[in-house]
């Protein structure tokens, strides 16, 4: 008899090395690092032929495999191919998780079966997996004062302590909507 098994793969963009580490443009891996941690599952295993960190979750029906990209944002689909194929998840219940320039700090969309509005990481997965049909949780990273900053000019500037304070507490309602489109 066959496995009912549903399996999904949940993955943080953002760009390897210190350099990145904690700024807007990571804000994806720093959610799917935080998920990880709210379901106990287990410690990070690096997986260089996956290009990838992963941490993989088996309960009841579900297998839920956490994943940050050892390789920059613009080369995701590589660690999103290589996951997919080799634990057989179907490209629609993968969950892509990323920073968003059009979205203010503090808010976050998830969508399914959209374009890349110019993220180059999603871009690259578009591109080579010839489809949208996945999910895609859009993290804003756009300061709520003043005037709208360009990604350029963003993406590598680390957040404020109120803005992370403020992200953070959102982590609970973006887990929320990764949490219903599991169920389903």
């Amino acid at each position: 008899m066959p496995s009912m098994t549903k399996k999904f793969l949940i993955l943080g963009l953002g760009n390897p090395g210190a350099l990145y580490k904690n700024t807007r443009h990571n804000i994806g891996q720093d959610f799917v690092s935080w998920l990880r941690e709210q379901y106990h599952a287990p410690n990070w295993q690096i997986n260089k032929k996956h290009f990838a960190q992963i941490s993989i979750l088996e309960n009841q029906n579900k297998t839920i495999i956490f994943a940050l990209p050892l390789v920059f944002m613009n080369e995701a689909d590589r660690t999103l191919q290589q996951l997919n194929k080799y634990y057989d998840i179907p490209l629609e219940n993968s969950f892509i998780v990323h920073d968003d320039n059009d979205i203010y700090v503090g808010d976050f969309k998830l969508s399914f079966d959209c374009g890349s509005a110019g993220h180059k990481g999603v871009e690259s997965i578009i591109k080579h997996t010839h489809s949208q049909k996945f999910y895609r949780l859009r993290i804003g990273i756009q300061p709520k004062k003043g005037q709208r900053t360009k990604a350029e000019d963003l993406v590598l500037k680390k957040f404020s302590p109120e803005e992370r304070k403020i992200i953070t507490e959102n982590f609970i309602l973006m887990k929320k909507a990764v949490e219903e489109k599991l169920a389903d």
